[in-house]
């Protein structure tokens, strides 16, 4: 136990490649939520520990949510992959936090050569029986729209966030790129469709009433020697803060 205690909270010297501002990070925030983020701390503690990073808006946030697809907003990701090669980075780390963590492995899924991702507290889970039963009805109303030539219409659906149910607008194609239990976003499949080995920090909370265990996806990618899948006391939200620690360990054991 001692040893481990110094794991995690003794960190090594900075690298020469984070004291260059060689690695970049890319934190996607979680659904409705807006600037400042619930990431904005990690954020901040990666920027002092010498990282380049950037958190992106993206199409899931209060302001904009649903104006672009799931897999738009893959294509915003590489984006802010570009902004931060410009900037000087050589290696990049993706990660986020519950829908931001939906898309960080879908974004893992769909590209190569990153340095690893990090996962925390992923939500939004439209394969799954208790989710596929609330949005039933939202699901094949737009697949109807879709079918009728209507997919580019707005309109009101069902969605959800935190347990909470509340109306979003969106055209029924971008509301199925999200909501299809068979399309882009579900996670167990964008896990085991990762092309080849990368390292993957997978922290859950124990009071995360939506957490799922190892088996259900973060197994499903190809194994690394380096990825990890830890539990930390605490709730959905505030995983970011509780394993901060974790994540900055993490991160120099990528790159000793």
């Amino acid at each position: 136990m001692l040893l481990f205690s110094v794991f995690v909270f003794t960190f090594p010297t900075p690298s020469s490649a984070v004291e260059k501002g060689e690695i970049g990070i890319v934190l996607l925030h979680g659904k409705q939520d807006k600037a400042p983020y619930e990431i904005s701390s990690l954020a901040g503690k990666l920027k002092n520990a010498g990282y380049l990073v950037v958190t992106p808006e993206l199409p899931w946030s209060r302001n904009r949510i649903y104006d672009s697809s799931y897999e738009d907003a893959m294509q915003e990701i590489d984006k802010a992959v570009a902004a931060l090669k410009k900037s000087g980075a050589q290696k990049i780390v993706v990660g986020g936090l519950s829908l931001g963590g939906n898309a960080t492995v879908g974004y893992a899924s769909r590209r190569d050569n990153l340095m690893g991702i990090i996962v925390l507290a992923p939500g939004h889970f439209p394969e799954a029986q208790r989710f596929r039963e609330k949005f039933a009805s939202s699901v094949a109303h737009a697949k109807q729209m879709v079918a009728a030539g209507r997919g580019d219409k707005i309109t009101v659906f069902d969605d959800i966030n935190m347990g909470n149910i509340f109306n979003s607008r969106a055209t029924a194609k971008i509301y199925l790129s999200f909501f299809d239990p068979n399309g882009p976003a579900v996670v167990p499949n964008n896990a085991a469709a990762i092309s080849s080995p990368i390292p993957i920090l997978w922290i859950v909370g124990t009071r995360d009433p939506l957490t799922l265990p190892s088996s259900y996806a973060f197994d499903k990618a190809p194994a690394h020697p380096k990825s990890k899948y830890l539990t930390v006391d605490a709730g959905h939200l505030n995983t970011t803060k509780v394993a901060a620690d974790h994540v900055l360990t993490w991160l120099q054991v990528l790159d000793p």
